[in-house]
Order: C-alpha cells, then sequence, then structure tokens
C-alpha cells in the first residue's frame, strides 16, 4: 500500500488529501487516489492494478512510509496554520561547517515566522531505515542551521495512541529526544573539544609546499586540529567555503615520513603512538598545519629534517632543555627549548648559527631584531628564515617564523 504520493511537485500523505483528489506516484508517475478501509491505514492505491502490480512504491519501506505520514499528519495537527509541512525534503546546511550541504528529513515543519522554541521549522526523523545516520551529527546540523529535531522511532509513531503530544513529550523529558533551539546548543552535539569549548573550530592551514604531489593540482585548505575532529575546510576562489571530512585534498605520504621532522621533548614512546596521543586521526595533515619546527625546505620532503643535535642547556637532572639542531638538507638552525611547563616550549628558526654567548636567559626573552642574515644569496628561497622578510623588501616582515610563547 503506498503512503506517499505528490501534488503540484510537493510530497503528500493521504491523509490531507481528500477522496477522489488524484495526486502522482513518486515512484513510477502512476496516478494514485486515496481510499480508507477497515482495519487499514487510509493509504493510496493506482488507478491502474497493472501498475499498482508493477510499482514498487509501497514495498519493503511501508513501516516507514507509514510512520512518516503518521508525523506529517501530527505536524499537521498542531501547526499547519503556521507553518508549510512537506515530507522527504532537504534542509540546507550550507552555512554549518560540516561535510554536507544538505540533510534529508523525513518530515518537516517550516514556520511562517521564527518559532521561539522550535526556531526555523521542527524536522521528525522516523529511525527505522535511517539506523545508518550520525544521531549526533545530523543533530548537531539541523540546530546549527536554526532548526529543532525529534527522532522517533517508527513503531512508536505506529501505535494508535500517537499524535502531537508524543513529539511535545520526547522535548519535555530529561531524556528524551527532542532537541529545540531554545534548550539545546549544537556545540554540545559535536566531537570536535575546539567546538564544544570555543565555540569555533580549531582551523589550521595545511602547507601546500609539504604536499609531493606538487603545487599545480593543490587547494588551499584548512584542518581542525580537534583531537577528534576530521573537518576540513576547503578554500573556494569566491572567497567561500566548502566543508568534507575527506582526505582527498591531503598530503600521501606515511605518518612514519614525518619521524625526522618533528622535534619532540622526550622520545621515549615510538613516533607512532605518541603522534597517537596528540591526535586521533588525520595525524599527517595536523602535524604539518601545527608544528612550529615545520618550515620549507629544498629537501626531498619538502620540509626540514633535523639531524645533528647539540645540547646547550640541561636542567638538575642531566635531561637537555635547549638543544641546537641543524637541518639535514640546508644550513637552517633550530633551537628548541622546553623549559617551563608542558606546552610552553619555544621553536626558533635561524638562517645563521646562533650566536655562542647566547644563553638560557636569552631563550627566555623575546628574540631580538632581525638582522636578515640570509643563510646563502643563492638559496632557492629569497626570503629570511628567521623572521620572514624578503631579500627585495628587508624592512617588510611578511611573518613571524619565531613561536615565542612564555616560559
Amino acid at each position: 500500500m503506498p503512503f506517499r504520493g505528490r501534488r503540484d511537485g510537493r510530497p503528500v500523505v493521504p491523509a490531507i488529501i481528500n477522496d477522489g483528489q488524484a495526486v502522482s506516484c513518486p515512484v513510477c508517475g502512476g496516478t494514485m487516489y486515496p481510499r480508507s478501509a477497515p482495519g487499514k491505514s487510509r493509504h493510496f492505491y493506482h488507478v491502474s492494478d497493472d501498475a499498482g502490480q508493477r510499482c514498487s512504491n509501497g514495498g519493503e519501506s511501508e513501516t516507514h512510509e507509514r510512520a512518516v505520514a503518521r508525523a506529517e499528519v501530527a505536524l499537521h495537527q498542531q501547526f499547519g496554520a503556521t507553518a508549510r509541512i512537506e515530507t522527504e525534503v532537504n534542509v540546507d546546511v550550507s552555512e554549518v561547517p560540516t561535510p554536507v550541504t544538505e540533510r534529508r528529513t523525513d518530515a518537516l515543519a517550516t514556520f511562517d515566522d521564527w518559532n521561539p522554541y522550535f526556531g526555523a521549522g521542527l524536522a521528525v526523523e522516523v529511525q527505522h531505515n535511517h539506523e545508518d545516520k550520525n544521531v549526533q551529527q545530523v543533530t548537531h546540523d539541523y540546530l546549527a542551521a536554526g532548526f529543532s529535531v525529534v527522532w522517533i522511532r517508527a513503531g512508536t509513531i505506529l501505535l494508535d495512541t500517537f499524535d502531537y503530544d508524543t513529539i511535545r513529550a520526547e522535548f519535555e523529558r530529561a531524556d528524551g529526544s527532542g532537541y529545540s533551539q531554545r534548550t539545546s546548543n549544537a556545540h554540545h552535539y559535536t566531537n570536535c573539544q575546539a567546538l564544544l569549548y570555543d565555540g569555533e573550530h580549531a582551523w589550521e592551514r595545511v602547507p601546500a609546499y609539504a604536499h609531493p604531489r606538487g603545487q599545480d593540482d593543490l587547494v588551499t585548505y584548512d584542518i581542525c586540529a580537534g583531537q577528534d575532529c576530521e573537518l576540513r575546510r576547503v578554500h573556494e576562489p569566491d572567497g567561500s567555503y566548502t566543508y568534507t571530512a575527506s582526505d582527498e585534498y591531503g598530503p600521501d605520504f606515511p605518518l612514519k615520513a614525518l619521524k625526522n621532522v618533528i622535534v619532540r621533548e622526550h622520545g621515549r614512546d615510538p613516533f607512532w603512538k605518541w603522534a597517537g596521543s596528540q591526535y586521533h586521526n588525520a595525524q599527517v595533515e595536523k602535524l604539518l598545519a601545527t608544528r612550529p619546527e615545520i618550515e620549507r625546505c629544498w629537501g626531498p620532503k619538502g620540509v626540514h629534517e633535523w639531524g645533528h643535535r647539540e645540547t646547550l642547556w640541561t636542567n638538575q637532572s642531566d635531561q637537555p632543555q635547549i638543544e641546537l639542531r641543524e637541518c639535514l638538507y640546508c644550513p637552517v638552525r633550530l633551537v628548541t627549548n622546553h623549559r617551563g611547563r608542558s606546552g610552553h616550549s619555544t621553536f626558533c628558526l635561524y638562517g645563521r648559527e646562533p650566536d655562542v654567548d647566547w644563553d638560557d636567559v636569552y631563550f627566555q626573552a623575546s628574540p631580538p631584531e632581525c638582522d636578515h642574515y640570509l643563510y646563502d644569496e643563492a638559496a632557492i628561497e629569497d626570503y629570511c628564515p628567521k623572521c620572514g622578510a624578503t631579500m627585495a623588501t628587508p624592512e617588510t616582515t611578511l611573518r613571524d617564523h619565531t613561536s615565542w610563547l612564555p616560559p
């Protein structure tokens, strides 16, 4: 028995169509009419018996269709005068930082004016054939787009006692599955800690120069540096963003390729284990985007790889705290200062060998004015790796290559 039809291009259910009014079948395009029968829910039937037998409308998803039809009736009864009621409709979430641009909902009430409790509209998700939906992410997307959402099992909707009060109860119960604009915050339904606590993803640019495929086919994109978040933000030519969870734009080399690129304070754990403790996914992209010791180099990986290490200062336990390293492929040096609290390390790149008179007090202070000592006038790069000034405009600082943090 079909429970869905189309009239004037919009999805309709039997309960809102009068006897004798024709609708078209969304599957085969044939003509259908509504009817009621003892012991059966009101449904559509095909004018042609042959068409009805050939058409798959009302087949294995009949339970879901009946539930959606009853949910639409409940929305009509409650909001019919103040909202547009639709089924199987797409909700625009293109302005939400999420991998999709639309969310398809089973039943939707879109209000003529902003509803102080539900916002722009109320989406009803019937949980029958949609168990594959990510409830947490979909809930976040609806809320962030200005809609409320309720999740209800098809079996609950098909009970004789079902009406809008059943939907209302899901919003009123402390453990209910209704999430409204007034009482729910979209940030609470995300696996991104940065979004949860700061209200924004921790966007970091993934450097294109660290890409083994070269520059021609690359796009500019950022990745959220949250420990569990996998969202990327692609920069479009018109200044807008496209969001995706795919790693299709990322470097295609393995994590172990960064072993000599990353400088760790303690190297007791294997590199892969340490990286896993920093980020639970997209480790290569996130490390490239966030680590201050990663900069452009003419080496085979496009970034510096650190070799020879010299200890400049140790603590009372004779553990190295300030160290000097040399790049394996260019004259750039790296001074690392791990004094102070965890996470307050200093990484400073120099285009020349640091002065031997610099002591640990110097490394706790702000760096001096750059003298623009380029490590090689014939170098492949024409900028100072210490402060970012170009050779053509030595008085202009393009960007600060030094990550000085308080001790």
